[in-house]
């Protein structure tokens, strides 16, 4: 669809209003943690959420840097801007003039400000007139009466119920669906119940297949009176932003539709299954093109629809609806024809199973993929596929995050093969739908804004081009089933705005683009339809591609995931006002080598009195080619060095790179400058080196040679300098020309320097070129071992005197004691004497 851009007249009139504290917090929060997104204005609510086809209605913005909005864009027709009031930088007022051709559902949006764009946010359109919802209505006895037919724009607070009456009659539909979760903000969860005069129950809903966490339900009202509609958080929590719109009205609500798709261009009928009325039948032409491969269908009946449509596939290629019975592999249900094809059928009760025949054709590869969920179905589908003998090829139950199957196969030969299908857990029902689609795997290719931040899909997501200045952005390159260079085409691009986009190596697998503003650019918007394309005339193979974006919009547990998102397929780009400075990334005079480095000369070019510091980024890299994230210059300084690096694997050729300067902005933000791009030159080494092993004795002198192989000759004298040796050791560089073959490094150590084996040492070798030296490492990987001195000799040693050791004197012998006898006799003799 064209964009749509609506120039209004800004009053000047400056209405100031009291915010509500939480709310000025939240707001607070919210821009500080966005701080880095750019002097860009941030929306950070828009209420009521949305209004009626064919109104005018009156809105509120919020967030923050929204003083001098210009204009209003949205990305789909049927919405226009016709005033806007300016209250101050956080809040201002326009008026949406919503036509009778405008869709149902959810529009985005986009601010233009002279400074810079917003983030994406969300306005949704339906069927009938807006009821602002008023408290006290958290009581059952206290509930807000609202006309059958309208949709109430109200909010949640934390452990808040609201209640609404409504009067119906005997026999009449009670439909009601609301919007919650997808009205982007917080992670709520809402539940809906439908209740008598009498406190009954008569129909509960939290989430639901058509709706993800959203809730609907239909029912007959079974007596003339009063009836209340109970709207609450599934587990009760609740804020300021938890905002929602609940459609009351008597408007068809089918849950699901037999088949769940058909042939493009073609007329068929379909069921729709789940009504309160009951089942019922409408024949439909399917369109030839479509987005996404689905329709969008509003069932109408006595002039009202429901606010959210049921969703049709539309498909290039036939369907096979499924003939019961088809239980097993002997009774399956047969086609003739071969994929691609599409399987429609349902698990009508527990334990149901459905078996498909089909053709395929040798070497094909495709994707089969089960829709339940996908086409609001509660099955939860488990898909195998087996030979025509059934030998059990390959199966799937859940992929991608989600309950649907998707099998990936490369048919081995031609003929016949069996799909099964079931739930997981044997569940069924009437409304137990499915479609299995084949899509045969194609060449595909598409381009995307990396996230600046972990789970931040808005940030640096869309390009403000300052007025004589260019902005510029890396893209992600996402390629299937080819390789090819690529280049990119830009349609819408705004008045004296131009591109410069280089074409994308085939092994590249992200490249930069680049947008100039002239200086006498008018101040404007544009949603960019970025393409890419890929053409072999000799292979006759065209590829095209586009620029695609999700963009998450709510998050939750756990680990912040993403609930609800929506996706974009054009860029967001507009010409703002001028900045205080630039940024020139200066062409190198040499190139760099692989296993080389070099220093890219940056320049801010300053308005007389603009001195801040600036950071400077490089966009993109070529492959093997090394950058630290950022580089930062003075204030008041002008020049600064890049470096860069080659690993031996860098892709050898010129390629487009350059730099982005970013400074923080008054008032908050920051202010962005592309440079012009430049061209990198990445060549094969003029050598390599072989450091051979040495040995030095600690504290002596010794010599480290190199062998060098001289691939490129060169001019002048080159210079080699030994890195890595070990501490308490030297050498010097060392000068050569191209026709050495081998270098000798003299080492110096010191006695203090530690004996052992060092490892991982390397050379710088500078080659001289136009002026300019070419810095490549070299040699990695030598090593240098360094040994204790050996012992000195030993003195002989001295023969010890031996000791001499004196005898001790004989012991006397030890006398035999005397006995009796012997004892009288001695003592006789001594007494003779």
């Amino acid at each position: 669809m064209s964009l749509l851009k609506f120039r209004t007249l800004r009053e000047n009139t400056v209405t100031r209003t009291t915010m509500n504290p939480f709310l000025r917090l939240l707001l607070f929060a919210f821009a500080l943690s966005q701080s880095l997104q750019g002097v860009e204005p941030l929306i950070s609510s828009v209420l009521p959420r949305g209004g009626m086809r064919d109104s005018v209605q009156e809105v509120v913005i919020r967030g923050q840097r929204l003083d001098e909005t210009a204009e209003f864009f949205f990305y789909s027709e049927g919405i226009e801007v016709s005033k806007i009031v300016e209250e101050k930088s956080t809040a201002l007022k326009a008026s949406f003039s919503i036509s009778d051709k405008a869709s149902f559902g959810q529009h985005k949006l986009r601010i233009r400000t002279n400074e810079g764009l917003s983030n994406l946010y969300t306005f949704w359109v339906g069927p009938f007139p807006n009821v602002q919802e008023k408290e006290p209505n958290s009581g059952f006895d206290d509930a807000q009466g609202i006309p059958i037919n309208s949709t109430v724009n109200g909010v949640i607070l934390n452990e808040d119920v609201d209640y609404f009456e409504i009067n119906a009659t005997k026999g009449q539909r009670i439909s009601v669906e609301i919007e919650a979760i997808r009205l982007s903000g917080p992670l709520f969860d809402p539940y809906v119940a439908l209740l008598d005069d009498k406190r009954f129950e008569l129909a509960t809903s939290d989430d639901s297949e058509l709706l993800l966490q959203d809730s609907t339900l239909s029912v007959i009202a079974p007596s003339d009176g009063v009836y209340r509609i109970e709207v609450r958080d599934s587990s009760y929590k609740g804020a300021s932003s938890y905002q929602y719109r609940l459609h009351v009205g008597n408007f068809p609500r089918p849950l699901v539709v037999f088949p769940a798709g058909g042939e493009a261009g073609k007329t068929q009928e379909f069921t729709f299954l789940g009504d309160a009325k009951g089942d019922f039948k409408a024949k439909i032409t399917l369109p030839a093109t479509t987005i996404d491969n689905e329709l969008a269908y509003y069932h109408l009946e006595n002039n009202l629809s429901s606010p959210s449509p049921n969703r049709i596939r539309v498909s290039s290629f036939p369907s096979v609806r499924e003939t019961e019975p088809n239980q097993s592999r002997k009774v399956a249900t047969i086609t003739e024809l071969s994929l691609p094809l599409a399987f429609d059928g349902i698990i009508q009760e527990d334990g149901d199973i459905d078996y498909f025949r089909f053709h395929a054709k040798k070497g094909q590869r495709y994707y089969i993929r089960a829709m339940a969920r996908a086409v609001a179905s509660p099955l939860d589908p488990v898909l195998n596929l087996y030979d025509g003998e059934g030998k059990s090829l390959v199966g799937n139950d859940d992929s991608s995050n989600g309950p649907d199957s998707l099998l990936t196969y490369t048919f081995p030969k031609d003929g016949e093969y069996l799909l099964r299908i079931t739930d997981h857990l044997s569940k069924g029902s009437p409304r137990h739908v499915y479609r299995i689609e084949s899509h045969r795997l194609v060449p595909e290719v598409s381009a995307s804004i990396p996230m600046f931040r972990n789970r931040d899909t808005q940030t640096r997501q869309m390009l403000p081009i300052a007025r004589g200045n260019s902005v510029a952005t890396a893209l992600t390159i996402s390629r299937k089933s080819f390789r090819g260079d690529l280049e990119f085409i830009a349609q819408n691009l705004p008045a004296g705005v131009t591109m410069e986009a280089p074409v994308v190596d085939e092994s590249f697998t992200s490249a930069p683009i680049l947008f100039r503003a002239a200086p006498d650019a008018p101040l404007a918007n544009s949603l960019i339809d970025l393409r890419l394309k890929y053409e072999n005339t000799e292979k006759k193979q065209l590829v095209e591609g586009s620029f695609a974006q999700n963009v998450s919009l709510v998050y939750g547990a756990p680990n912040n995931r993403t609930y609800y998102e929506t996706k974009v397929d054009r860029l967001a780009v507009g010409v703002v006002d001028s900045l205080p400075f630039k940024v020139k990334l200066h062409q190198p005079v040499t190139p760099i080598v692989k296993s080389g480095s070099q220093n890219l000369k940056v320049e801010i070019i300053r308005d007389a009195n603009f001195s801040k510091a600036v950071t400077v980024r490089i966009l993109t890299r070529p492959p093997g080619i090394g950058a630290k994230s950022s580089l930062s210059i003075a204030t008041g300084k002008s020049i600064g060095y890049y470096p860069l690096t080659a690993n031996g694997s860098a892709t050898v050729g010129a390629w487009k790179i350059g730099v982005q300067a970013e400074t923080s902005a008054p008032g908050g933000g920051i202010w962005r400058a592309a440079s012009d791009f430049i061209d990198l030159r990445i060549e094969e080494p003029y050598l390599s080196m072989k450091i051979n092993m040495a040995a030095v004795q600690r504290g002596q002198d010794g010599e480290m040679l190199c062998d060098l192989n001289v691939k490129r000759p060169f001019e002048g004298m080159a210079t080699a300098e030994l890195k890595g040796l070990p501490p308490f050791s030297a050498t010097t560089k060392i000068e050569f020309d191209s026709n050495t073959s081998q270098i000798s490094f003299p080492i110096s150590t010191e006695d203090k320097s530690r004996a052992g084996l060092t490892k991982n040492l390397f050379c710088f070798v500078k080659i001289p070129y136009s002026g300019e030296l070419i810095t490549h490492t070299v040699g990695q990987g030598g090593q240098i071992r360094l040994d204790n001195p050996s012992p000195k000799p030993k003195a002989p040693a001295k023969p010890k005197p031996k000791a001499v050791v004196a005898k001790a004197p004989p012991k006397p012998a030890k006398k035999k004691p005397l006995s009796r006898l012997e004892q009288l006799r001695l003592a006789a003799q001594g007494g003779s004497n």
